[in-house]
C-alpha cells in the first residue's frame, strides 16, 4: 500500500510539473508572439513613413549624378586678349590632384582590389547590399558604433562623394538607397559607376588612383601589379593611418588585408596571393611640380570652382577636378600686362619699409584694382616672390579694419543719399553722448577744431562730425545701405565670441571702421566704384564665361557680365565723387600726395586708432582700388611704416595709367554747382567775403547765406 502510495504521489508531482512547465512554455510563446507583432507593426510603420519620405522628397532625377559629364580627362585652358581683343592662349591648367582614368585603363586589379574591401557584391547587387543596409540601420537606431556603420556599396558611396549630402540619419540612408537603386536600374551601368569611382576616391593627398599611382609607385595606373593595386585600395578606408609615407606598417597590414579578399574572392589564385603577399612594396612619386601662377590666376581658380559649386550643385572636389580636367575653356578678364605692372611693385622690395631688428616678421600688404563694370584689372596678395599656387591672398581673403576708409560709404553717401546733409552742411566739431551717458568719439590725435562744413570734415577725417551724422542717419539704415547695395559681407548683425555678443550696428563700428572682423580689399573697391560711375554697383568678376565642348556642341557653364545695379542715385554719387576728389586736391586733405598724374582722382585714407591697419581706397576715371598694409600678426606699427598703404596704392595706380589718355569723371544725373558760404554753409551772396565751390542735389538745395547781406541772386559757377 505504501508503495502504491509513493508511485501516485510521483505521478502526481509529475503532472504537476509538466502542467507549470507548458504553461511557461505559453507564456514565452505568447511573449515571442507580441513582440513579434511589435516588431511587424513597428517595421510597417517606419516602411510606411519611408515610402511617404520617398514619395515627397525623391520626385525627380535632379539628385543623380550625371555619370557621362565626369570624364574628366582634357587639361583646361585659360585665354586671353591680345592687343587686337583677340582670345589667345594663356595657360594650360595644371596641378590638380587627381589625373581621370578610363575604365579600360584602369587594370582587373585595381577594379578587383576596390570591390574586395569596399563592396565584395558589387558585381550581383543593384545598387544597395541589404544585409549590409540592415546592420547600418540597426546601429543608427541603437548606436552600437560611434561611427557611421560601413553599409554603404560603391554605388552609395560614389553618390555620397559627387553629392556631398553626408548627414548622418535615417532620412539620409533612405535617399541614398533610393538614389543608389534608381542609378543603376536607369543611369549608369556598373562599369560606369566603377569608372567613376575609382576616379573619384579619396586617397590621402590625391584622389582618384591615376593620381595615387603617380603619387606612391611613379606609375601609371595600367602598369600597376596586384600588391600595389592591393595598397591603393586600402587606403581608402582612413586615409591618414594608411597613407604608406606616413604609416607604413599600418599600410602594409591593410594591404595585406585587401590581398586576402581578393584571394578569398577568387580574383587571385594561391600563386599570385603569395607572390603579392610577400612582395617588397617601393615607394615613389613622379608628381611634377606646377610652375607658379599668379595672383589673377589663382583668383580665376576659387572663381571658377565656386562658380561650378553654386550653379550645378557640385561638390568641391568634383567642381576642383573639373576645373583641372574638364577641358574647360575659360575666357579670362585679364589684360596680362596691367597684372604684372602691379606684381612688380609689390615684388620691389625698395618699395616696402626695411626690417626693424627684433621684430619676427615684416608687414604685409595686399592690393585689389577694378574697372566700372567689376572686372578685376590686378589683385596681389603679398609682398616679394610669390613662390606657390592657390595660396593667401590678403586682397581677397583677409579681413582687415578700414578705419575712416569706412566714412564714405557707411556715412556720408546715405547720409547724402537720405537728405540729411549736403556739400556744405556745418557742424560744430563736439562729441554726441551715448546711451550710457559717455562722450564719443575723440579726433585722431585729439585734435580740436572750430566749426567747417562736411567737404573740410572728411577732407580732414574728422571722427566727431561723422558721429553726429550717424545720429541723424541711425546705425540701422546705415548697416543695411553698407551691406545690401554695397554687397559688403564682412558686417556681422550680432555674434557671439569669448568676450560676450558683438555687432556692426553701433555707432563706433560704422562710424570709425572699428568692425567685428573688418573688411576685404576686394569688396572696398566694389563699394566705391559708385562714386565713379554714377552709382552703379558690379559685383568684381576674374573671366567673361566658360565654356565646354560637348557632344552637343559649344557649351556655356559660367558667364559674367555687368549688372549695373543702383546702389545711389546718380546725383548722390557725384556729390560723393567731388567730396573725395577734395581729399586729394583739397588744402586739408590726408591724401594729397595721391593724384595721379593729369587725371581726376578721388580717395579715402584710414586708419585705425591703435595704429594696426592702414587702408586706402581711391579712383580715377579708369579704375578704382584698395590697399590694405600691416602685419599679419596685428602688431602696432611705427611712424615710418604708416605711409605705405598710400604709396603702395599710388605706384600701382601710376603703372596702371601709364600711356593713358587724359580723363574726366562724367558728371551723372541733374547736380548743380554753386558758391557757399563757408562761415554758414550756405548759398553765398555777393556780399559773403569766403566763398568755395559746391556740388548740389537740385531737390536739396541749402538755403542762402543772409549774414553778410549784399542780397542778389546766389553765385553760381560759372
Amino acid at each position: 500500500m505504501s508503495t502504491n502510495r509513493s508511485l501516485n504521489t510521483g505521478r502526481a508531482a509529475g503532472q504537476k510539473t509538466a502542467r507549470f512547465a507548458l504553461k511557461a512554455l505559453k507564456s514565452i510563446l505568447k511573449c515571442f508572439v507580441t513582440i513579434f507583432l511589435i516588431g511587424t507593426i513597428t517595421a510597417s510603420i517606419v516602411g510606411c513613413v519611408m515610402v511617404a519620405y520617398v514619395v515627397t522628397s525623391f520626385k525627380s532625377s535632379e539628385s543623380i549624378p550625371d555619370l557621362t559629364n565626369i570624364n574628366l580627362n582634357e587639361s583646361s585652358i585659360i585665354y586671353v586678349k591680345n592687343n587686337k581683343g583677340d582670345f589667345v592662349e594663356e595657360q594650360r591648367v595644371q596641378g590638380a590632384n587627381s589625373i581621370w582614368k578610363s575604365f579600360e585603363k584602369i587594370p582587373a586589379h585595381m577594379q578587383h582590389a576596390v570591390i574586395a574591401i569596399e563592396d565584395e557584391r558589387f558585381e550581383t547587387h543593384y545598387g544597395v547590399d541589404w544585409k549590409r543596409t540592415v546592420s547600418a540601420f540597426a546601429n543608427l537606431l541603437f548606436h552600437f558604433s560611434d561611427n557611421e556603420y560601413g553599409g554603404s556599396t560603391i554605388t552609395q558611396q560614389l553618390i555620397k562623394n559627387l553629392t556631398k549630402d553626408n548627414e548622418t540619419s535615417i532620412t539620409r540612408k533612405v535617399r541614398e538607397i533610393f538614389r543608389a537603386i534608381k542609378m543603376e536600374r536607369a543611369y549608369a551601368s556598373k562599369d560606369q559607376i566603377l569608372e567613376a569611382y575609382l576616379n573619384i576616391l579619396p586617397l590621402g593627398r590625391v584622389s582618384g588612383v591615376g593620381a595615387a599611382a603617380n603619387y606612391y609607385f611613379a606609375k601609371e595606373v595600367e602598369d600597376l601589379n596586384a600588391a600595389e593595386c592591393a595598397l591603393i585600395a586600402g587606403i581608402t578606408q582612413n586615409p591618414s593611418k594608411y597613407n604608406p609615407y606616413l604609416h607604413p606598417d599600418n599600410a602594409k597590414q591593410r594591404q595585406r588585408t585587401v590581398l586576402y579578399q581578393m584571394y578569398k574572392l577568387g580574383y587571385i589564385n594561391d600563386e599570385e596571393y603569395k607572390q603579392a603577399y610577400n612582395q617588397e612594396i617601393i615607394l615613389k612619386s613622379s608628381m611634377q611640380i606646377v610652375d607658379v601662377q599668379d595672383y589673377y590666376n589663382d583668383r580665376i581658380t576659387e572663381d571658377v570652382i565656386n562658380g561650378l559649386m553654386q550653379t550645378y550643385g557640385y561638390s568641391k572636389e568634383y567642381a576642383t577636378n573639373m576645373y583641372y580636367y574638364g577641358g574647360l575653356k575659360i575666357y579670362s578678364a585679364k589684360d596680362p600686362a596691367q597684372q604684372s605692372k602691379v606684381e612688380e611693385i609689390f615684388k620691389n622690395e625698395k618699395n616696402f619699409p626695411k626690417h626693424i631688428k627684433g621684430d619676427k616678421e615684416d608687414p604685409q600688404a595686399g592690393i585689389a584694382i577694378i574697372d566700372y563694370n567689376g572686372r578685376l584689372v590686378a589683385t596681389v596678395g603679398g609682398r616679394g616672390e610669390k613662390t606657390a599656387n592657390r595660396i593667401f591672398n590678403r586682397s581677397i581673403d583677409s579681413t582687415r579694419q578700414p578705419g575712416s576708409a569706412m566714412k564714405p560709404i557707411a556715412v556720408y553717401a546715405p547720409a547724402i543719399k537720405y537728405g540729411l546733409i549736403t556739400y556744405s552742411t556745418k557742424f560744430a566739431d563736439k562729441k554726441i553722448t551715448l546711451k550710457d551717458g559717455g562722450k564719443w568719439p575723440q579726433n585722431y590725435g585729439n585734435y580740436k577744431y572750430p566749426s567747417m562744413p562736411v567737404e573740410e570734415a572728411l577732407q580732414r577725417s574728422l571722427n566727431t562730425v561723422p558721429a553726429q551724422i550717424m545720429e541723424m542717419l541711425t546705425p540701422q539704415r546705415s548697416f543695411d545701405f553698407v551691406t545690401q547695395d554695397l554687397h559688403i559681407s564682412t558686417l556681422v548683425k550680432s555674434v557671439r565670441m569669448k568676450d560676450g555678443i558683438h555687432t556692426d550696428i553701433e555707432f563706433s563700428p560704422l562710424t570709425l571702421g572699428g568692425l567685428t572682423y573688418g573688411v576685404k580689399c576686394i569688396e572696398m573697391a566694389a563699394a566705391f566704384q559708385v562714386f565713379g560711375n554714377g552709382g552703379y554697383y558690379n559685383q568684381p568678376y576674374t573671366f567673361y564665361s566658360v565654356e565646354r565642348t560637348s557632344d552637343y556642341g559649344n557649351e556655356v557653364l559660367l558667364q559674367n557680365e555687368p549688372k549695373n545695379d543702383q546702389a545711389l542715385d546718380e546725383d548722390t554719387a557725384y556729390v560723393m565723387n567731388r567730396l573725395l576728389q577734395r581729399v586729394v586736391s583739397g588744402p586739408h586733405g590726408t591724401a594729397t600726395t595721391q593724384k595721379i598724374k593729369n587725371l581726376e582722382t578721388f580717395g579715402k585714407t584710414g586708419t585705425t586708432n591703435d595704429d594696426k591697419d592702414y587702408y586706402f581706397v581711391g579712383g580715377t576715371p579708369y579704375y578704382v582700388g584698395a590697399c590694405w598694409f600691416g602685419y599679419d600678426n596685428n602688431q602696432e606699427m611705427v611712424s615710418s611704416q604708416r605711409s605705405y598703404a598710400k604709396s603702395l596704392w599710388k605706384k600701382s595706380m601710376d603703372a596702371l595709367h601709364s600711356g593713358l589718355p587724359k580723363k574726366t569723371f562724367d558728371k551723372k544725373g541733374n547736380t548743380v554747382e554753386k558758391y557757399y558760404d563757408y562761415t554758414t554753409g550756405k548759398l553765398a551772396t555777393e556780399g559773403c567775403p569766403k566763398k568755395t565751390l559746391g556740388v548740389y542735389k537740385p531737390e536739396f538745395l541749402p538755403g542762402v547765406c543772409t549774414a553778410h547781406g549784399g542780397g542778389g541772386d546766389t553765385a553760381d559757377s560759372e
